[in-house]
């Protein structure tokens, strides 16, 4: 820890260098100075963490050097000392009135000179952590994901003054973590992910709500030799990121010397974690209340108002860069028959199989809604007509393969279906591509069902 840094002010030698060889015995750093002047200089260029200042002096007396120091923005934080030969109750008010911390009088009492020094800056210190807590606080209080692991990469060091922290949370379709965070040296943690076996201090955090210690990697049974091979002599502490009895992932904090635990602020690390679970499980509502405002409850498909706003954009984007946009739409053939047959959970099961099935054929950047009812959407960016046409056949070709199992027994379904893409002249607005998709599914069901029809200006002269 660096050691505080002390500007002793006075115009008399002797008591300067007095001071500054009792100081210097202390462990602390020193710099001197003669005048009012050069205290404000030193001040401004060497930034002390405490200017013991006396108040008689020519010229700038210690007043007037206090009140430059606390109405500069840049040196307000600056702790004062007032060192004088005035003991009257008036001089001590009027100084600690000007923000300084503490008022003693000469001649000095060296062991409670010393003292008081301490203490304040156990307090100073004390200050200097609440607010290094206060902007993690603000800065990890964020809603999106990416926020809160910049605010933990950028705050959380300087907070906890550790060697080493990483965050890892649990992902929500498997046994297995990611890292969210970290102050690691090289890019190997980068979009690290590990199955919770392969990370037994976690596993163990984990799986059990509480702290995991491990005071030496050697002997600890946490991992296999070539483990403990590498973090021989290493310490770490892992905490566990709950909310509630649910356990959202883990911070772990490492260090290589053998103080680590004694300089570690165990209570501010596990405040830090307290607050990052939160900021991750408001993230984590935010984003399931988004996705039920844009997804169907039954299938998880996107909602017809969402595909919309998706249809704008990438309609906006092929039109930009002259790329084609192709739409299928899809609809179960006869689906009141198997509601009036089979019951509506029956009809729920088909849907439910339809949007699964839809999936299997389309890209990442290709999106599947459900449209209303019985009818669906695909839309595929940077797809022209064949290409429509290549994944409407394959969906229909799947579909009608293969009965859908119910608890009523499979049942058979087939679709129709309607593909136009963005490259016909009245093709001006993405309502165009809509109407035309829909005109082509109307005509595949009129034709007689379990067909794909395509619109072309030829084909709807």
């Amino acid at each position: 820890m660096k050691k505080p840094h002390i500007l002793i002010v006075d115009d008399e030698e002797d008591i300067r260098f007095t001071l500054d060889t009792a100081l210097q015995a202390e462990g602390y750093v020193t710099t001197m100075a003669a005048s009012g002047a050069d205290a404000l200089a030193l001040v401004e260029a060497r930034k002390p963490d405490l200017v013991l200042l006396d108040i008689m002096m020519p010229e700038i007396d210690g007043y007037e050097v206090c009140r430059r120091i606390k109405e500069n923005e840049a040196t307000r934080h600056t702790a004062i000392v007032f060192a004088s030969v005035l003991r009257k109750t008036q001089d001590k008010v009027e100084g600690l009135d000007m923000g300084a911390d503490d008022y003693i009088t000469k001649p000095f009492n060296m062991p409670e000179l010393l003292a008081k020094l301490r203490a304040l800056f156990r307090v100073k210190e004390y200050q200097r952590h609440l607010e290094r807590l206060v902007d993690f606080a603000h800065a990890v209080n964020a809603l999106d994901p990416d926020d809160i692991a910049d605010a933990i990469s950028e705050k959380l060091e300087n907070l906890l003054i550790s060697d080493r922290f990483s965050v890892f949370i649990k992902n929500e379709d498997d046994d297995s973590l990611r890292v969210l965070a970290h102050n690691h040296d090289g890019a190997e943690m980068d979009d690290l992910s590990l199955l919770n076996s392969q990370s037994p201090i976690m596993n163990k955090a984990i799986s059990t709500g509480e702290l995991v210690y491990v005071k030496d990697f050697n002997s600890a049974n946490f991992s296999s030799g070539d483990k403990r091979n590498k973090y021989t002599d290493s310490y770490a502490l892992c905490i566990p990121l709950k909310v509630g009895r649910e356990v959202l992932g883990a911070l772990n904090i490492n260090g290589n010397s053998k103080g680590f635990f004694d300089h570690l602020d165990l209570n501010s690390a596990e405040l830090a974690a307290e607050m990052i679970s939160a900021s991750l499980n408001n993230s984590r509502r935010l984003e399931q209340l988004r996705k039920l405002a844009i997804t169907d409850g039954l299938t998880k498909l996107y909602n017809r108002r969402y595909f919309y706003e998706l249809l704008l954009k990438e309609f906006e984007r092929a039109k930009r860069f002259n790329q084609p946009l192709s739409l299928v739409m899809i609809d179960i053939d006869y689906f009141k028959k198997i509601n009036d047959k089979y019951g509506h959970l029956v009809g729920d099961v088909v849907l439910e199989e339809l949007a699964r099935r839809l999936k299997k054929h389309v890209r990442i950047i290709d999106t599947v809604a459900r449209y209303g009812g019985e009818e669906f959407a695909i839309l595929l960016p940077q797809a022209d007509l064949n290409d429509g046409i290549l994944v409407a056949e394959r969906v229909r070709s799947d579909v009608g393969s293969s009965p859908v199992e119910t608890p009523e027994g499979p049942v058979n379904i087939t679709v129709s279906l309607g593909v136009c893409d963005s490259i016909p002249a009245s093709i001006r607005k993405p309502e165009d591509l809509m109407n035309r998709s829909d005109e082509a599914l109307y005509k595949a069901k009129a034709q007689g069902r379990n067909q794909t029809c395509v619109y072309t200006e030829e084909t709807n002269q």
